[in-house]
């Protein structure tokens, strides 16, 4: 039977993670899930532990036999035991040569390390010894004796046992057991990895490609050469390759170097390439060295001849679009050219585009004397011909472009240039809003578009950093005054500028240094608490709330998008399918892209504030270019109609959005649809998912506050079917007769006029 030792426990492993059976065979007794489970471990190897229940552990510690490690003879040491303490079958090891020779390897790694004394093999009893016991045993002190005697032979090698000393080992158990679980003092260093090409002249030694660069931290000090070239390459290739787009890079060329220029590639392996960098003393005067972290620089070097391949290949990628774009599309022949039209064709590249004296070039004239009927184009950059043959198609040669006189300079207007002197002179620099702009790095998660059904995927169900397309960035806030585009009920908004070192193909960063909206939520502090109007100020919420709140609004747009889809995936289907064509236009709006921001620490910027760790959280939207129009809130959450007047701008708009609400409101199955439509007459911002009672289930907190249920389960009774709802071809259900609908629509064609709404009024009331 195996014998198990009782381990410390922690509380990851303390408690049953889900229902299990007690290992131990006479109990067998069911643990259920975060009831107490403690491991039991055995001392045999081949053998598993235990995870046993409280009243098993309880057995197995108040047991003597498996409370300890019990003593137990190795497969060396069984032939001389069976010999009785016989000298002539087995010759015992050496004790004080390896105490020896064991402090002797220690001295060469460490400063001062602890002696280490032999300890000789018991036969009976627990293997403990007190080193402090030790001193004045009668064979340590011994200068005559070659050893300790093995056991057997009778002599006493000191106390053994257990002693006072023992009473103290629940406390240095647990002492022992919390610096063992403890994070050591890491030694660690950060490293900013970026790509360049050879070039750029003597003085320079790279050019940097695009913004490619990336920084790593918590890289490990003791990294050799190869560990660095392998961190490097793996950082900065899926980079390069979609810088390059098409380009087939040949990695086996790249080189690392450091900031000196150094190659790693020449340095052995296993030899820590920064560390000794990393050590300074510990004071003044001191002979001893302590380890400070560092920031170092590696680069990727591409090489000049495979740079100037990329530069080839990508100029010619963009002529051929260029050709593609111009001309039409033709067949290709490469017919056989004689010698002679070959030798005329090397030719008119000596002669060039010299000009005769009717006005054609030379090359023009050697052209059409040498090929009447074959078109031959000469490339800069290659030796080879592409021919087009006249008879698969007839395509006039483009005129060459004549040199064209420069325009003569005109001076500009003397008062007009004296004006602008005078404003732009006098122009003094805006120092609040210069100090205002306030710059983060930052973790950018796009808010992706994802088809309804998706949604109902497990992995897609909401809005996760997991699931999104995210990358590292620089996000910089104006926060000045001037910078502020407006405080509205929950959330600031302020302009901003995103730069992202992998940008998305859309969205916000798409471009560098893409202008944006920065949106934060905040609370209103009044003077005195019990004051809830007159002059506030904007106080932020704690981090967890923030984050709480806008992973909400994100989460909110990404069920809009998908359900703004759902819509017009229904119209285009009803118009396709229909025999005539819809009688009024079908506007086409979209919800902005937007993702969450998290911004990081950086350095000693607060304290108590950890390097690396959270900061603040941010939602980003794509700027809304209005182009002079007003931003617009076409309909409430409290209404299924729409909030502007029929004279007011973008009531149209409006009409059409309360008809998207009976689209959403029919397919999800009287379930949800989408309100708060505000925004351009293009692009839409800050939606709010409405649900049915029955989806809450009780929970208030289903798409943050501004879900008022009650618009659902009125919709059929308060929303007004308008001329979209009623086309045939959608075939929705008529939930109102929709009789003032059509007269403010007539209005707003300006048929009759505002008095024909005012005659139905009075009709209606008589």
């Amino acid at each position: 039977m195996a014998e198990y030792e009782i381990i410390s426990q922690f509380t990851e492993d303390a408690y049953a993670k889900e229902d299990r059976i007690c290992d131990r065979p006479v109990c067998r007794a069911k643990i259920r899930k975060g009831d107490p489970c403690f491991y039991v471990a055995t001392i045999e190897p081949g053998q598993p532990g235990r995870n046993v229940c409280a009243p098993c552990y309880s057995h197995y510690k108040k047991n003597p036999a498996t409370s300890v490690r019990p003593t137990r003879r190795t497969e060396q040491l069984r032939p001389f035991a069976s010999a009785q303490g016989s000298n002539n079958d087995r010759v015992a090891p050496d004790m004080r040569a390896i105490q020896q020779s064991v402090n002797a390897a220690q001295r060469k790694l460490m400063i001062n390390p602890p002696p280490v004394v032999a300890m000789p093999r018991r036969t009976a009893g627990p293997d403990i010894m007190i080193p402090t016991s030790w001193q004045g045993s009668s064979w340590q002190g011994s200068s005559q004796s070659t050893g300790p005697p093995w056991p057997g032979q009778g002599s006493s090698n000191g106390p053994i046992g257990y002693s006072s000393q023992h009473a103290l080992y629940a406390t240095e158990r647990e002492c022992w057991a919390k610096i063992s679980y403890a994070t050591p003092p890491a030694e660690t260093i950060l490293i900013e990895i970026s790509a360049v090409h050879e070039g750029g002249g003597r003085k320079k030694r790279g050019v940097p490609i695009g913004n490619i660069c990336e920084g790593k931290k918590g890289i490990d000090a003791q990294i050799d050469a190869p560990g660095l070239i392998e961190l490097a390459l793996d950082t900065i290739v899926p980079k390069l390759q979609i810088f390059g787009g098409g380009f087939l890079w040949r990695v086996n060329e790249f080189i690392v170097r450091d900031s000196a220029w150094v190659d790693l590639s020449n340095h052995r392996r296993s030899v820590a390439y920064f560390y000794d960098q990393c050590q300074q003393l510990s004071r003044k005067g001191s002979k001893t060295t302590t380890f400070k972290s560092r920031q170092f620089a590696l680069m990727v070097i591409v090489p000049e001849t495979q740079w100037i391949e990329y530069e080839n290949w990508r100029e010619d990628a963009e002529m051929n679009a260029a050709r593609i774009g111009q001309r039409p599309a033709c067949k290709v022949i490469t017919p056989q050219v004689p010698s002679s039209v070959q030798s005329s064709v090397d030719l008119e590249s000596e002669l060039g585009t010299a000009q005769t004296n009717d006005g054609a070039t030379t090359s023009d004239n050697v052209r059409s004397n040498i090929l009447p009927t074959t078109t031959v184009t000469t490339s800069t950059k290659r030796s080879h011909q592409h021919t087009h043959s006249s008879s698969s198609f007839d395509i006039p040669s483009p005129p060459r472009k004549r040199d064209v006189a420069p325009a003569a300079l005109c001076s500009p207007d003397r008062d007009r240039l004296k004006e602008v002197l005078r404003i732009g002179g006098g122009t003094n620099l805006d120092m609040k809003q210069v100090f205002g702009r306030q710059s983060e790095r930052i973790h950018f998660y796009l808010v992706p578009s994802r088809p309804i059904t998706d949604l109902l995927l497990d992995k897609y169900h909401s809005f996760s950093v997991d699931t999104a397309e995210w990358s590292m960035g620089e996000l910089i806030v104006d926060t000045s005054p001037q910078g502020l585009i407006g405080v509205r009920g929950f959330k600031t908004a302020h302009t901003g500028w995103l730069t992202l070192m992998a940008p998305p193909k859309i969205g916000p960063g798409s471009v560098a240094h893409d202008k944006i909206v920065v949106k934060r939520p905040y609370h209103k502090v009044f003077a005195t608490p019990t004051t809830t109007t007159g002059p506030y100020k904007i106080a932020r919420y704690s981090l967890v709330d923030e984050l709480s709140r806008l992973f909400k609004e994100a989460n909110v747009l990404y069920w809009a998008k998908s359900l703004l889809k759902l819509t017009y995936d229904f119209i285009d289907c009803c118009v396709a399918s229909s025999s005539e064509p819809p009688p009024f236009p079908i506007p086409r709006v979209r919800f902005v892209e937007g993702g969450l921001a998290l911004a990081y620490f950086q350095g000693d910027r607060k304290p108590g504030g950890k390097t690396g760790s959270t900061r603040a959280v941010f939602l980003l939207e794509e700027f809304i270019d209005s182009d002079g129009e007003d931003f617009v809130k076409f309909i409430h959450n409290m209404d299924a109609n729409p909030l502007i007047d029929y004279d007011e701008y973008g009531y149209d708009l409006a009409v059409f959005f309360s008809f998207t609400q009976h689209i959403q409101y029919a397919k999800t199955g009287k379930l949800a649809f989408i309100s708060d439509y505000q925004g351009s007459t293009t692009l839409l911002t800050d939606p709010q998912i409405l649900t049915h009672p029955s989806v809450s289930d009780g929970h208030l907190d289903i798409f943050g506050d501004g879900n008022i249920e009650m618009t659902v389960s009125q919709f059929e009774k308060e929303h007004i079917c308008n001329k979209y709802c009623k086309w045939p071809a959608f075939g929705l259900e008529v939930y109102t007769s929709g009789e003032e609908e059509d007269e403010l629509e007539a209005c707003a064609d300006g048929e009759d006029g505002p008095e024909a709404y005012a005659d139905g009024e009075e009709e209606r009331e008589n």
